[in-house]
């Protein structure tokens, strides 16, 4: 699995091999129910140059799709339960939610450290008040602040998207 603009992904190679079917055959039910499986985000496919042969050349390449949450349990949904599936299904949603609470948990971080930053930034504003010498360590702690500030804003701002 990975992480593409703050969402979860997984390949339907990854899905074949957890659930040991033939990728071919995976690939497959992707095509068949894409439109089905593009109602719950876009469907990305890829393309994976195969490996340089000893020969010269390459291998054939592989077309692979990349699916999000929804789409993955959609795809696993369709598939026969044997053993194999049934494990790798539970384990599949298990690892979607870890990263989703992991993705969740630096969000939060992020959160307590801009709320931090404003109490330190009103902390400078009140001590400025009592004087020119504090006016003077506000002026000088500013521009740090509002750079530390901005770099927050932007790490945050992918993940105000997701919601």
């Amino acid at each position: 699995m990975l992480v593409v603009s703050g969402e979860p992904l997984a390949s339907s190679l990854v899905i074949a091999r957890g659930m040991r079917q033939q990728h071919a055959s995976v690939i497959k039910l992707v095509r068949k129910h894409a439109e089905t499986l593009g109602r719950f985000g876009p469907l990305g496919f890829e393309i994976r140059k195969g490996k340089s042969l000893p020969q010269g050349g390459f291998a054939k390449s592989t077309e692979y799709a990349m699916l999000n949450e929804r789409q993955a349990a959609l795809l696993i949904s369709l598939m026969r339960n044997t053993d194999d599936v049934i494990e790798f299904k539970a384990g599949l949603i298990a690892e979607f939610y870890r990263m989703r609470d992991a993705l969740s948990q630096r969000t939060q971080n992020l959160y307590q450290q801009l709320q931090a930053l404003v109490a330190e930034e009103i902390g400078t504003q009140v001590r400025a008040s009592f004087g020119s010498r504090l006016m003077l360590e506000r002026k000088r702690a500013i521009p740090d602040l509002k750079t530390r500030r901005e770099r927050l804003e932007q790490e945050i701002q992918p993940a105000l998207q997701l919601h």
